[in-house]
């Protein structure tokens, strides 16, 4: 890590989710003072099991940190946690680093509701990317937008769970990017599941399509990892819940959604959000799980 330890940053985390609790994990591994907040106890009991101080409330936390890091959901929870805790708690001097994957309006909507530039507090977007393994290992790829010198100044809280740090633009920029990369893998995904459907069509196996395909030059991320997405089916936070199929899709249409606001034209994004749904239940189906849909 190139960043060297700030003595005088405590780091507030709201957010213990799929990747949420692990980022949290490794800031504590890297000897920062933590507090952090999620609406589940037992998601607070983890962290606090390895040296976390629990927050009475987002405030609380916000008022607590120097850094204080977001990674809920989506734009709805980022807006409202804003709105309903943050606004008037965090103190001149502080950074919120919104590493949720939402829209840049919304970043852009944070700033304007912290009077960021007024109070003395600095925003960043930085979502991150990659698999729960490079979670917990803190390899994972970090894109930031924001001021450069915001950047660097946080970059050894970063650190402790991103090998990867792209600032990539001002404020905002760091969601674009996510959105472009996730626009790829959803993609990605999908030709995959089609694949497999033709390839069982023709009395190929799973395990022989994946075996080949990683060879040869139809391989991708989502090949190479075959398993972990399907993981998620079973064991993610929103598993069991239609919210998985909308987590899943949600980068597409936040690329169509912006697209076209600038008259860019993106048929692939508005052919996969309407495929979305029903190659999902399909994989649900072929993993032997009862579809989230037919739950609710």
């Amino acid at each position: 890590m190139s960043g060297q330890r700030d003595e005088r940053s405590t780091v507030g985390f709201v957010g213990l989710g799929d990747m949420g609790g692990a980022m949290a994990e490794r800031i504590l591994e890297g000897g920062f003072p933590l507090t952090v907040a999620d609406l589940r106890a037992e998601a607070v009991a983890a962290v606090t099991a390895h040296g976390a101080v629990a927050a009475e409330s987002p405030a609380a936390l916000a008022k607590a940190s120097d850094v204080v890091l977001l990674c809920v959901v989506d734009d709805a929870q980022v807006l409202a946690l804003v709105r309903e805790h943050l606004v008037g708690a965090m103190r001149p001097g502080s950074t919120l680093v919104i590493s949720s994957s939402v829209r840049p309006d919304t970043v852009h909507e944070v700033h304007r509701l912290l009077g960021a530039d007024g109070a003395g507090i600095d925003v960043l977007d930085a979502p991150v990317s990659g698999s729960r393994p490079a979670v917990a290992a803190g390899t994972l790829t970090l894109m930031v937008g924001g001021a450069a010198t915001t950047v660097e100044r946080v970059r050894p809280v970063l650190e402790t769970f991103a090998d990867r740090i792209f600032h990539v633009g001002g404020l905002g920029a760091g969601q674009a990017m996510k959105i472009a990369n996730n626009l790829m893998l959803h993609l990605n995904h999908f030709v995959a599941l089609e694949a497999l459907r033709f390839a069982r069509s023709q009395g190929i196996t799973e395990k022989a399509l994946i075996e080949v395909v990683n060879t040869s030059s139809g391989r991708s991320w989502v090949t190479e990892t075959w398993g972990l997405i399907d993981d998620m089916f079973r064991d993610h936070p929103r598993a069991g819940s239609t919210g998985i199929y909308d987590m899943m899709t949600k980068e597409m249409w936040n690329a169509v959604l912006l697209a076209r606001a600038t008259g860019t034209w993106l048929p692939f994004a508005g052919l996969g959000v309407q495929v979305g749904r029903p190659y999902l239940v399909e994989r649900e189906r072929a993993l032997g799980i009862v579809p989230a849909q037919e739950r609710e």
